[in-house]
């Protein structure tokens, strides 16, 4: 009887076994393809005006161009078009909430040495239409020990871009 020795038989399934793990590396089971063809309507890059308000008169105080991505699991990032030394790029999660989505971030301050002064906490309240945002914000600026140092409040509408 030709016995074909054990570990050259092993050595057979060797590629067998390679070509199932880039299957499933790759998404191979229907279920993950289905998973990733349903996106939620709020993924992608969306751009728009800000308008940042008096908190008790409404009155607009500043305003500034946005942008965000919102990427699938519930993260964005977020910049601005206000000068550059003054905020780094901002970080944070999106959660639906009923018809709406409410986006937190944070990002770092800076002063106009380029020095961290501290951080920014904004929450955002979404509400998309068709091709459309428009968001109700608030801001806190902290220092760098924590203390609140002023509150903001605002209003922006945009369109997605991709």
């Amino acid at each position: 009887m030709n016995r074909i020795p054990r570990s050259r038989s092993m050595l057979a399934l060797v590629p067998a076994f390679a070509a199932f793990l880039v299957m499933q590396a790759c998404g191979g089971s229907d279920d993950a393809i289905a998973q990733e063809a349903i996106a939620d309507p709020i993924e992608g890059v969306w751009e728009g005006a800000v308008t940042i308000r008096d908190c008790t008169t409404s009155a607009a105080v500043a305003s500034f161009s946005g942008s965000q991505m919102f990427s699938r699991g519930g993260t964005m990032n977020d910049t601005n078009s206000a000068p550059g030394a003054s905020r780094g790029p901002g970080f944070g999660t999106w959660v639906k909430s009923g018809a709406s989505y409410i986006v937190k971030f944070r990002f770092f301050t800076y002063d106009a040495a380029g020095n961290v002064t501290g951080v920014a906490r904004v929450v955002r309240t979404v509400t998309l239409g068709a091709g459309t945002a428009t968001g109700v914000n608030s801001s806190q600026f902290f220092d760098l020990n924590g203390t609140l140092l002023r509150s903001t409040c605002g209003t922006d509408t945009g369109s997605r871009v991709l």
